[in-house]
């Protein structure tokens, strides 16, 4: 498995990727404007649940998001909460 950053105009997402490309679990985002993005939503089914997707998603997004110096609007409840664990 491997993360995958696509972004399409406006839209945006980081997967996880099996090894014949299929999508395992996948963390989307649009951009509000030229420096902010909204992370709405995060999924990793049931099978892949406990082995750490959500966070390797999370740290992808963190990363892009410190080296493009955006602002991020986490509105998914969990990105809202590691990235307010982060800035405490």
């Amino acid at each position: 498995m491997y993360i995958q950053h696509k972004q399409e105009g406006e839209q945006g997402k980081f997967a996880y990727l099996d090894a014949e490309g299929k999508e395992i679990a996948v963390l989307s985002y649009y951009f509000v404007d030229g420096r902010t993005i909204n992370a709405h939503h995060t999924y990793v089914p049931a099978a892949f649940r406990g082995q750490g997707l959500a966070d390797g998603l999370y740290r992808a997004l963190r990363d892009f998001v410190r080296e493009k110096d955006l602002k991020l609007i986490p509105s998914c409840s969990y990105i809202a909460a590691k990235w307010q664990r982060e800035q405490a």
